[in-house]
């Protein structure tokens, strides 16, 4: 009977019948199958698997219903409660699950209990992978993986999987899946995962296929545990200068009102900055704040904040994890200088419905999800919106009273599992409002939607194309000067389309290669005089179109066990194209109206110019030891989008611009180098990084530009070089009672605009510093487990005040006064230093209820430092005085109540 009950068997069932699952079992194994029919009545089965033995796919079926599987004259019976046992087992009969070892071990005689205890490896669970007796080569089969929650169904990202034969390991990638090139044979791997129970695998691998693994939640613990493997798995991890965030490790800071912010929590990591409260935007590695590019499930957001940047645009309780490209940026990726986030939503609870959510003193969200079909499809849908015009309500101020702010986000999603395919649709809005009293008004919004789909071809071939919409826009009202009073809209819309391939080539060697195509439409909007006492006259900024062709490959080899090299190109072609038409200038003298020599006339669709240069990338990653690694890196990358922007934030007018005739498309090359070093028994991870870029055509704006009252931008902007360079230290201690992270950054970022004509130059051709440009920053977060129930939080920040220009002296000309300038960033504005603390007070920790909720108490910049954002300047009695503007200067305390179905440990 060995054989045929070891037999592998192709299982395709949804949602069946057991009585119809066990006809098709008997059928394709030639075993009997005996049960009482009351037993199995409402048993339902759903299995999709090409490598499954028979007692694997049946003990999967009764998973949870009670009922053991019996052996009786070479049949099997079914049977509740206890197993009968007909023998003593070997390890490799049995396959033993964490829930049930214990209830069926207790029925043993102890004897038994000996025997079994000395043949098996820590519970193991056995998994049998492909079919015996195959024509192909066994010497390297590939094996796919996924790791999904047996809670909920969702996939689990960044999850460790460490083979102790090989003494190496992988990590799921953002759709839970893993790859393994093995010879054929047994192995025994092991998961450890923060959250997850830890789990054994004894992997017996006949030939190629694949198999999916169910982690099961943690109690929480007080005491300090070790995730050795997770600490492996980091000191592997390919890409240089990549920070991964957990939705857990968001939860953890505190924050601005109570709000848990993804964007916030990555200013705490090193090299990213933020240039203070109410500033939107960052900037990585000493580069602009438009050189990063932010996705959501592969949508672009070309704005991420609320409320000027006091609240992110995205509601945490739907994000499930968020990556951070800063070093190495892998060759799909491609349109921005500096970095990447790419943030992935949740796909929603595939075994029950589920709701959770939150309210602050100016906020309330509420997310919503549940099974489509159980573990087939799922949904998700989340909702966030402001309450916060009762706070400016009551404020003295008689502007502010009589002013009105609010925001509000939309998200949802589907997914759907067939076969071998995977559909995801997923859309996304936010949008924000704010009036101040009768001076003006402000708005803006983000919309998109995408559509992914991956198949799997073969355990080492997988595609996905991806269908992706993305429209921004922005309107404003001016009337604080009624005779200059104005009315602006924007609008940019993104349409792509993506393919893209993985292929194990062999045990050492992967390729990821595919394409993109981008459809730009820019429309710069009309100005227009608002109210009948404006003396402005009506007139457009014109609209801008453009195309992006990229294709890409990118090679990932194991030279040895230790040392992994990972070289990526990306060429790229951008067409500017028409309607437009284009000014030619005379070479004797500046861009403007003035010097106008020729207008060259493009047609609808035709191009203006071809822009196209190859990207490389290059990665190195050489581990010195199990606990250490050295890795280098090398980005070659171009950029044809920038800011119209004079400030070091983007601002809810700022306008995006195409590279066009006049205007180049910015490149850059960064080079890092950095060393990694993991203390698995102290619960450390620490690294040292450096790294040195250059810009190309780096766009900068002469003094006092105007891209309202100008629609050739050309006549504003010049072009020049950008040098950034600096150092990287950061400790992060985790699975602790105490733990948290240190990152100290310190970085230049430094701007040279010259030209042999004295009109091209910027500080008279000179190095100045960049409006962003902040020497050090100090970040530090603490995490202490008071007790199982009370998490106290703190986050410190310190940081070199930001480059300003100042007014140096006074002089006369005809009896007008007129202000010398200093050279531009020559002075800086106090330095930055904020504590936020929090407390969270989470509800009984109980197994079985209904609900469970937490309170977050919480206190925004504790110290009540007026932090200043700003310096400006006022006449008085002739002498020029200076004033530091502060956007918050006390402490401002709240409390916000989260709930949830479920128990504490619930998704």
């Amino acid at each position: 009977m060995d054989a045929q009950e070891r037999k592998v068997i192709s299982c395709h069932f949804r949602d069946v019948r057991f009585e119809e699952f066990c006809m098709k079992i008997s059928q394709m194994s030639g075993l009997k199958i005996y049960y009482d029919k009351k037993w199995i009545d409402e048993i339902r089965v759903t299995l999709d698997s090409d490598t499954l033995d028979v007692l694997s796919a049946l003990r999967q079926a009764l998973e949870g219903s009670g009922l053991e599987l019996s052996f009786w004259h070479n049949d099997i019976v079914v049977l509740p409660g206890v197993k009968l046992l007909s023998e003593l087992p070997s390890f490799e009969q049995i396959i033993e699950t964490e829930s049930s070892v214990g209830s069926r071990e207790s029925q043993l005689t102890e004897s038994e209990q000996r025997y079994i205890n000395g043949r098996k490896p820590g519970n193991a669970e056995s998994v049998t992978i492909g079919k015996s007796g195959t024509s192909v080569d066994i010497s390297n089969c590939v094996v796919l993986g996924r790791i999904i929650d047996a809670e909920t169904g969702e996939p689990l990202t960044f999850v460790p999987i460490y083979i102790n034969e090989t003494k190496r390991g992988t990590i799921t990638d953002l759709n839970g899946f893993f790859t393994l090139t093995l010879p054929a044979g047994r192995y025994n791997a092991r998961i450890e995962y923060v959250g997850y129970k830890s789990k054994k695998l004894l992997l017996e691998i006949l030939s190629k296929g694949s198999f999916t693994v169910r982690l099961s939640k943690d109690a929480i613990k007080l005491k300090e545990v070790v995730v050795s493997v997770e600490h492996e798995a980091n000191m592997r991890q390919k890409e240089p200068g990549l920070d991964q965030i957990s939705i857990m490790t968001i939860k953890k800071v505190p924050s601005m009102m109570g709000d848990r912010d993804v964007i916030k929590v990555s200013v705490t990591l090193p090299g990213i900055i933020s240039t203070g409260e109410g500033s939107a935007g960052l900037n990585v590695r000493g580069s602009g704040s438009d050189q990063n590019a932010f996705y959501i499930n592969k949508i672009p957001v070309y704005n991420t904040s609320h409320l000027f940047g006091f609240f992110s645009a995205f509601n945490s309780d739907l994000i499930k994890d968020f990556s951070i490209y800063k070093g190495h940026i892998p060759a799909q990726y491609g349109g921005r200088l500096a970095s990447v986030f790419d943030i992935r939503a949740r796909q929603g609870n595939r075994k029950n419905f589920s709701v959770r959510g939150g309210l602050s003193p100016v906020s309330g969200n509420i997310v919503l999800e549940g099974p489509l079909k159980q573990d087939t499809g799922s949904f998700i849908f989340s909702a966030r919106s402001s309450y916060s015009d009762w706070i400016l309500s009551r404020l003295k101020d008689t502007v502010i009273n009589a002013s009105n702010a609010g925001f509000r986000d939309l998200s949802g999603g589907i997914n759907w599992d067939l076969r071998k395919t995977r559909l995801s649709l997923f859309a996304y809005h936010s949008s924000d409002n704010f009036n101040l009293s009768d001076i003006s008004d402000y708005s803006y919004s983000n919309t998109g939607a995408s559509m992914i789909l991956n198949h799997s071809f073969s355990p080492s071939l997988r595609g996905e194309l991806a269908f992706i919409g993305s429209k921004y826009s922005f309107s404003t009202m001016d009337r604080l000067e009624k005779s200059a009073a104005y009315s602006h809209s924007y609008k940019l819309n993104h349409y792509e389309i993506q393919v893209s391939f993985k292929q194990i080539l062999n045990e050492k060697n992967s390729l990821e290669y595919g394409g993109n195509s981008i459809l730009y439409g820019l429309d710069r909007g009309t100005v227009s005089p608002y109210g009948e006492n404006s003396l402005l006259s009506k007139f457009s900024l014109g609209n801008e179109n453009g195309i992006e062709n990229s294709l890409f490959i990118s090679d990932s080899y194991d030279f040895q066990p230790w040392i992994n090299i990972s070289m990526g190109l990306r060429y790229s072609l951008f067409t500017p194209t028409g309607p437009a038409s284009i000014f030619k200038y005379s070479t004797n003298g500046p861009k403007n109206i003035k010097n106008i020599s020729d207008t060259l006339l493009v047609r609808t669709n035709a191009p203006i110019r071809w822009y196209h240069e190859p990207d490389v990338r290059i990665a190195v990653n050489i581990e010195t030891d199990r606990d250490g690694s050295v890795k280098f890196a090398f980005n070659r990358m171009h950029q044809n989008l920038f800011m119209l922007n004079t400030t070091n934030t983007i601002a809810p007018n700022t306008q995006w611009k195409l590279a066009d005739y006049h205007l180049l498309p910015s490149s850059s090359n960064q080079v890092s180098l950095g060393v990694f070093r993991s203390f698995p028994r102290n619960g450390l991870e620490a690294s040292f990084e450096i790294y040195y870029k250059r810009t190309y055509n780096y766009p900068e704006f002469k003094d006092g530009a105007d891209f309202l009252k100008n629609p050739n931008v050309e006549t504003t902007v010049l072009q020049g070089d950008q040098k950034a360079y600096g150092l990287e230290f950061y400790i992060k201690r985790s699975n602790r009672r105490l733990e948290g992270w240190l990152s100290y950054t310190l970085s230049r970022s430094l701007i040279r605009v010259e030209s042999d004509n004295p009109w091209n130059r910027i500080n008279n051709g000179e190095i100045y510093p960049a409006n962003y440009d902040i020497p050090h920053a100090l970040n530090m977060v603490l995490n202490y487990y008071i007790t199982r129930r009370f998490i106290a939080s703190s986050v410190f920040t310190y940081q070199t005040g930001k480059p300003v220009t100042y007014p140096e002296s006074m002089y006369y000309m005809s009896g007008l006064p007129f202000l010398d300038y200093s050279k531009r960033n020559a002075y800086r504005i106090p330095d930055y230093f904020r504590t936020d603390i929090s407390l969270t007070i989470e509800g009984n920790l109980k197994k079985n209820k209904l609900l469970h909720s937490s309170l977050i108490l919480n206190i925004y910049n504790a110290t009540g430092r007026k932090n200043p954002f700003s310096v400006f300047y006022k006449t008085e009695n002739g002498k020029i005085r200076s004033y530091k503007y502060s956007v918050i200067g006390v402490p401002i305390f709240t409390v916000t109540w989260l709930f949830k179905l479920g128990n504490y440990a619930s998704q």
